[in-house]
């Protein structure tokens, strides 16, 4: 098993901090940017298929999806925030991670008066207290 990206999107749709830690496959795309419009633009689209194809009332929540050879776990803050985590399709433990980086991200970013919290995270101790989670999650093996 294994944890391969990390996307985190602004309430606008911007990508404001990506990550890769053991990628395999790329996408084929240049431009990086075109990427994290794709990824933010299946994320808003998953979420609106739910909603519609739903026979409840009331917000549906996708969390994760799987593929063959991957998973995608996805965590829609209640600030308007979208955190993606791409990992191999068994891994364990993975929406517990997800809600430790968002920790780390309001006590690194969130509450420092100095950063921008719409604009790219800059933070040195985000990243790497980003990095330290990660690597010492079971999933990473």
């Amino acid at each position: 098993m294994t944890i391969y990206n990390f996307y985190f999107f602004n309430r606008n749709g911007k990508c404001i901090y990506y990550k890769e830690w053991k990628r395999e496959k790329h996408s084929g795309i240049s431009d990086r940017t075109e990427e994290f419009k794709l990824m933010f633009g299946m994320l808003s689209s998953l979420c609106s298929f739910a909603e519609r194809l739903s026979t409840k009332e009331g917000q549906q929540v996708v969390r994760h999806f799987r593929t063959s050879s991957y998973k995608l776990t996805y965590i829609d803050t209640p600030t308007g925030l979208r955190m993606a985590l791409n990992t191999d399709p068994y891994a364990a433990g993975i929406p517990e991670l997800m809600k430790q980086i968002y920790r780390i991200y309001v006590d690194t970013v969130l509450r420092n008066p100095l950063l921008d919290t719409s604009e790219k995270i800059e933070s040195e101790l985000f990243a790497s207290r980003l990095d330290q989670v990660i690597i010492h999650h079971s999933a990473y093996a």
